[in-house]
């Protein structure tokens, strides 16, 4: 299969069956997958798309995550889909003597709660076994065994498609 970079620096692949892309292995084709491997190829990807739907009347564009809550038809999704794609972790000591992780988008939510618990900081152990990646955690506000994402969360960086602003709330 051909690939191809975007304007957004980021590989492009055309007729993607997106059932390699859902847990449920569910799905067709995309007509385009845009694979955003940084924040930045993530904003510009999305962007991008959204601009080329504004002014083609294109479909509006899919961004994806791990799939997890996701049921796409065998028909597939024209035009364009962002696959958020994006690795990093770091850690960042506070002040009072704490300290705070941050996370791109595209981590595997798991996994990141499983290496949070082989570091031996405890907060996000109950939330061990949800699927999906970090980007969604906020969005869905996950939460198990008494525990919510939103008592955890210090802030996060999010794209606001209307403005076209990255800005952290």
């Amino acid at each position: 299969m051909p690939v191809v970079t975007s304007s957004a620096g980021a590989p492009t692949l055309f007729a993607v069956p997106l059932a390699e892309h859902t847990t449920l292995r569910l799905g067709g084709p995309a007509g385009r997958l845009v694979i955003a491997r940084t924040e930045e190829a993530l904003v510009a990807a999305v962007r991008e798309a959204d601009a080329e739907a504004l002014s083609a009347g294109a479909p509006a564009p899919l961004v994806l995550g791990g799939g997890s809550n996701v049921l796409v038809s065998d028909d597939g999704v024209p035009g364009t889909t962002v696959l958020v794609d994006t690795e990093g972790r770091e850690l960042h000591d506070t002040a009072d003597g704490r300290a705070t992780i941050a996370v791109e988008a595209g981590e595997n939510w798991d996994a990141v709660v499983r290496w949070c618990v082989s570091q031996g900081w405890g907060g996000l152990e109950c939330l061990s076994g949800i699927p999906g990646r970090a980007g969604a955690v906020p969005v869905q506000n996950v939460g198990a065994y008494g525990v919510e994402i939103s008592e955890l969360l210090v802030d996060v960086d999010l794209y606001d498609r209307r403005t076209g602003q990255v800005r952290t709330r």
